[in-house]
């Protein structure tokens, strides 16, 4: 019997053309066309879904929530091993993690596009498409959650990056490694996910805005944001998660104020953790109200927060 995955399209490069400039339009090829190279239908009956024809930064929250109920209607039938999400690379990330957070289900949801276009020489589009596809029908797939597959890796959506803005090999998990891999259509997977989430969509979600700590960093942003009354900040600091004296300032209004506010790191690997006892160290950040990130990204840790907060999570010290 044949397995059955659901394609679903979103635009980005892997569905771009060139136009008479020379420049890439994004979301202008259907998935049919695409999914014609791939060279799978004799082993997977696959339900092709074109959803949106966008490039990946026009994505927007109404946009996720569309595919998020996609998705889970799409799993109302028995039958389907696995769902395929083709998506621009420029937010790709933070679209499959959202997709983590929210679609609570055991059989796999698999993320992927192209850095090329499909008429480029050497395209990672057919080989990304197919190999997404392999995964997403494979048994062994099963409760590893929703996935980027790039570049023959099958890369966890919670530590997935963006980490090169060009090259095929773009998307990789620095600290973390990969789930598995496709080699020669055969998927191998090695470890899976231990701790799940889940948040319920919302019709609006609350704003989160992401501001960096760096030497001589002033308290002009958070200024602003404590005058605009927003509902949660990512705080990026330094190492174990250290902010200059002027920011620390502002933090502690907005903290009093009520703001919730998530410290992470800007490093590529480790966590934050309140090691120093300094003003605008983590420790003096955790004691005014600062809630420790561990070791989540940014972008990760601003889709978490705004769940959290869209949902009135309470318990955020254990984010």
């Amino acid at each position: 019997m044949k397995k059955k995955v659901v394609l679903i399209t979103t635009g980005g490069t892997i569905a771009s053309q060139r136009n008479q400039d020379n420049k890439l339009e994004s979301g202008k090829l259907d998935g049919k066309t695409i999914l014609s190279m791939c060279q799978l239908e004799e082993e997977i009956d696959i339900i092709l879904i074109d959803l949106f024809q966008v490039p990946s930064m026009h994505m927007t929250f109404e946009n996720l929530n569309q595919l998020n109920k996609t998705i889970c209607k799409v799993f109302e039938d028995n039958e389907v091993n696995g769902v395929v999400v083709t998506h621009g690379t420029d937010s790709l990330e933070e679209t499959a993690y959202f997709l983590e957070l929210t679609i609570d289900d055991k059989r796999p949801i698999i993320v992927t596009g192209s850095q090329k276009s499909p008429d480029d020489i050497g395209t990672d589009v057919y080989s990304n498409l197919r190999n997404s596809l392999l995964v997403a029908s494979s048994e062994y797939a099963m409760n590893i959650g929703t996935c980027v597959v790039f570049n023959e890796k099958i890369l966890h959506s919670k530590y997935v990056k963006k980490d090169h803005s060009s090259s095929i090999n773009g998307f990789g998990a620095i600290g973390y490694g990969m789930l598995g891999y496709i080699d020669n259509d055969e998927v191998i997977i090695y470890q899976k996910p231990t701790i799940k989430e889940n948040y319920r969509i919302q019709k609006e979600y609350p704003t989160v805005e992401i501001v960096y700590s760096y030497l001589g960093s002033n308290s002009t942003i958070l200024d602003c944001l404590y005058e605009k009354n927003v509902e949660g900040i990512v705080l990026v600091g330094a190492g174990r998660g250290q902010v200059t004296p002027a920011m620390t300032q502002v933090i502690e209004k907005l903290c009093a104020k009520g703001t919730k506010i998530v410290l992470v790191t800007a490093t590529e690997e480790g966590r934050v953790f309140p090691t120093y006892d300094y003003y605008g160290s983590a420790n003096n950040l955790k004691n005014i109200g600062v809630i420790m990130g561990g070791d989540f990204e940014p972008k990760k840790a601003r889709l978490k927060l705004m769940l959290m907060l869209a949902n009135k999570v309470q318990g955020y010290n254990s984010f």
